[in-house]
């Protein structure tokens, strides 16, 4: 699962799970939400295991006020507070 891709994985899951033989009941039950939530759990539990530190989204991020305001002023731009107050220019 490393090396493909959150839908490669999660579509590979749910085809095992849609390929899957159904286990034979007594009573067969029209609404049963089983599987529905089976499906949700995994989906759930592959959104957890895929929070991986991708370093390029990391350092493309703003970051804090202050890491963005005194980035702005090393720059000698406006600081932070100067250009959230500024009006929108008439269009």
């Amino acid at each position: 699962m490393s090396g493909d891709s959150y839908s490669e994985s999660l579509s590979g899951v749910l085809k095992q799970a849609r390929d899957a033989p159904t286990p034979e009941r007594a009573t067969p039950v029209e609404n049963d939400r089983r599987p529905l939530l089976r499906a949700a759990a995994l989906v759930a539990v592959l959104s957890m295991i895929q929070t991986v530190d991708d370093q390029s989204r990391i350092a493309r991020e703003l970051g804090d006020a202050w890491t963005e305001d005194h980035r702005r002023t090393r720059m000698g731009k406006s600081n932070l507070m100067a250009l959230r107050s500024q009006r929108a220019t008439w269009r």
